[in-house]
C-alpha cells in the first residue's frame, strides 16, 4: 500500500490523483483492465486485516465527478469529526421507512391515477421471483464487459464502517440520500445485517455481507428498504419492476447494489 503523499502519483490518471490527493489515506491502485476477480479477492483480504489494523476499506472508481465533489473535503468549514457525529444523531432505519412511503405514495398516485385502489401497490410488491445472485462488486467494471476502470482501494482509518461517508462524501443529488442520511442508513444497515459499505462511484454504491439474509420475512421488509434508498433498485434494475423481485436477490445474494439514475 501507498501513503496519500507517496511519490508516483503520476503513473495514474489525473482524475485518480486528485482523488486520492483529496482523501489522503493509504491506498492502493488497480489499474484499468484489471479483473473483477483480483479486485474483489484483494478487498476481501483488506476487509479482513482492517478489522486488525483498525481500517475499513473502500473501492472507489475513477470518476470526474466524484473528484469534483471530493472537493468538499479541502473546505477548511468540513469536519470529518463533525459529519460522523451528526450521522450518528438520525435513525437510518426511520430514514428508510419515510422514503418507502414516499416513493410507494408516489408511484400509487402515478400509476392508480390518485384513486387509493390498494390493487396498485400489490403490483408494485409483486411476487418473490426472479431475484438475480449478486455474489462481486462490479460498480468498478467497464461497461464493455473487459476488465475494471482504474480504481483505488482505500484504508479509510475509521473504527466503524459507517464513519467511511464522512471521508467518500456522496449523494445528495436527485433521488440518492445526502451524506448525513447515507451515513445512518450504512450504521443501521451494519448493526442489524453486517452489511459493510464496500464500493462508490458518483452513481453507484454497493455493501457486501458475510452470507445473504436468507429470511423470507426479513427479505421482504429489506427490499422495501432497499426501494425506499434507491427507487432505481426496483424501476431500473429489475426485468419484472418489483419489491419482490429484490427480495428474491437478496435472499441470494451477498453484495447489495445500488445506482441511481
Amino acid at each position: 500500500m501507498d501513503n496519500a503523499r507517496g511519490s508516483g502519483l503520476q503513473q495514474y490518471n489525473e482524475i485518480t490523483q486528485q482523488i486520492i490527493e483529496k482523501v489522503k489515506c493509504t491506498y492502493q491502485v488497480f489499474p484499468e483492465g484489471e479483473s473483477l476477480e483480483k479486485v474483489n479477492e484483494v478487498y476481501k483480504k483488506a476487509l479482513t486485516r482492517g478489522r486488525q489494523e483498525g481500517f475499513v476499506p473502500v473501492l472507489v472508481k475513477s470518476d470526474d465527478t466524484l473528484a469534483e465533489w471530493f472537493g468538499i473535503l479541502e473546505d477548511e468549514s468540513y469536519s470529518r469529526e463533525e459529519t460522523i457525529r451528526q450521522g450518528g444523531k438520525i435513525s437510518g432505519e426511520e430514514i428508510l421507512e419515510e422514503r418507502y412511503a414516499q416513493y410507494a405514495g408516489d408511484y400509487e398516485e402515478d400509476f392508480g391515477n390518485g384513486s387509493g385502489d390498494s390493487s396498485v401497490i400489490d403490483e408494485l410488491m409483486g411476487e418473490m421471483e426472479d431475484g438475480e445472485e449478486i455474489n462481486a462488486l462490479t460498480s468498478f467494471a467497464k461497461f464493455s464487459g473487459d476488465g475494471i476502470e482504474e480504481t483505488v482501494l482505500f484504508e479509510i482509518p475509521v473504527k466503524n464502517p459507517w464513519e467511511v461517508i464522512a471521508w467518500i462524501p456522496t449523494g445528495g443529488w436527485n433521488e440518492c440520500p445526502e451524506a448525513s442520511e447515507m451515513m445512518a442508513v450504512c450504521r443501521y444497515w451494519y448493526e442489524a445485517y453486517g452489511a459493510v459499505p464496500a464500493a462508490f462511484s458518483h452513481d453507484e454504491v454497493e455493501f457486501l455481507l458475510e452470507k445473504a439474509v436468507e429470511d423470507e420475512e426479513t427479505a421482504w421488509k429489506l427490499a422495501k428498504e432497499h426501494y425506499g434508498f434507491c427507487p432505481d433498485r426496483v424501476d431500473q434494475g429489475t426485468r419484472n419492476g418489483t419489491i419482490g423481485e429484490v427480495a428474491d436477490s437478496i435472499r441470494m445474494s451477498n453484495v447489495w447494489y445500488f445506482w441511481w439514475d
